[in-house]
């Protein structure tokens, strides 16, 4: 075909041909079309017509990092438990949202994601936080060759704080004559090791007296509930973790103790509806202060068991069962400081065992 002007041809059967872009195919292509006239005028109008009638479709919308993640937070959200998902919007709306905007997946870079980091670090959040959040930006998005190799804030361990004896024996006295589920609470995490989700979460079936032991099946906690804004409910969830669904022994006076309340359904809050945890946690800082003990907060109790237990020389492979966490290593890492001191102790005991002069007594 000879060329007779920009897209319009002459063809071998003396026709005209002009071809104009129609517009774009799914893939991004460009499609062609193409119109036929025995004249050149007409060929023209021919294509000024077609040209008129093409319905410009709107890009296609590029997918945004929040986007992205909004997409995989819905995917995954069936296999998540809802205070995760609840966590998870939050990190997208407080910091993703807040740093990448409208940005597009694609142009996500090592140098945008390590400013993201450092944005963060430099608003005071914590670097346990910081690296959630990056993890839950890398699970969630594409990935591309090096972007990821970031470096992330190391986390300061801080050790497990915990009841002296004379602190756990004044707020023990003080929570009994409180009485009610409060002592109940109090004592049991002080003596089993519970979170306050999971002795709030207490039914009476889960109590088996005969054998003088509790089965942790659920926790307590307050969430955002589903498309409802900023409001929150009470809901009641599977254990923490699969470790966290155990079964721990009780201690005699802790089994009597349960055994001489007459309450059914929540243990705690003595009825079919659970006790809201911030009430448990504000009554838990009044007993501190009735007592004259530190600020600390109720999670302190499950230290303080922790800490009793090792010192009475409990192995670190039953207490981690006891206390629901994943690994015998867990129970280590966040009570060394504790299972130090305790070495230390015994250590220490073994001098009465020998004289000045090194003859045994």
């Amino acid at each position: 075909m000879a060329t007779i002007e920009r897209n319009i041809y002459l063809r071998s059967d003396g026709r005209y041909e002009a071809r104009y872009a129609q517009g774009k195919d799914e893939a991004g292509r460009t499609r062609y079309s193409a119109v036929y006239a025995r004249t050149l005028e007409g060929v023209k109008d021919k294509l000024n017509a077609a040209i008129a009638v093409i319905v410009v479709l709107p890009e296609k919308p590029k997918l945004t990092v929040v986007k992205a993640l909004e997409r995989h937070l819905e995917t995954e959200s069936i296999r998540l438990k809802p205070s995760t998902v609840c966590v998870y919007r939050n990190y997208i709306k407080n910091y993703i949202q807040t740093f990448f905007g409208d940005m597009p997946v694609e142009v996500l870079s090592q140098t945008i994601l390590q400013d993201f980091v450092i944005r963060q670090i430099d608003n005071g959040l914590s670097a346990l936080v910081v690296q959630s959040v990056f993890n839950f930006l890398k699970a969630g998005l594409p990935e591309k060759q090096g972007i990821w190799d970031v470096v992330l804030p190391k986390s300061v361990k801080h050790k497990a704080e915990f009841l002296s004896l004379f602190e756990q024996k004044q707020l023990e006295e003080s929570a009994k004559r409180y009485g009610g589920g409060t002592y109940l609470a109090i004592m049991l995490c002080l003596y089993t090791g519970l979170r306050i989700g999971e002795v709030i979460g207490l039914r009476r079936e889960d109590i088996d007296f005969e054998r003088k032991t509790i089965a942790i099946r659920r926790t307590i906690q307050r969430i955002k509930s589903e498309n409802s804004g900023q409001k929150t409910e009470i809901v009641a969830l599977s254990p923490k973790s699969q470790s966290s669904n155990r079964v721990i022994p009780l201690p005699a006076f802790i089994a009597e103790l349960l055994k001489s309340t007459t309450v059914s359904g929540y243990i705690i809050s003595g009825s079919d509806k659970p006790i809201e945890p911030r009430t448990l946690q504000y009554r838990f800082k009044r007993l501190l202060s009735l007592s004259g003990i530190r600020s600390v907060n109720f999670h302190t109790t499950r230290h303080t068991f922790a800490a009793r237990a090792l010192e009475q020389g409990f192995d670190v492979k039953t207490l981690s069962e006891i206390m629901g966490h994943s690994s015998a290593a867990v129970t280590l890492n966040k009570y060394a400081h504790i299972s130090d001191e305790c070495k230390r102790h015994h250590m220490e005991s073994l001098v009465g065992v020998f004289d000045q002069n090194g003859d045994q007594m």
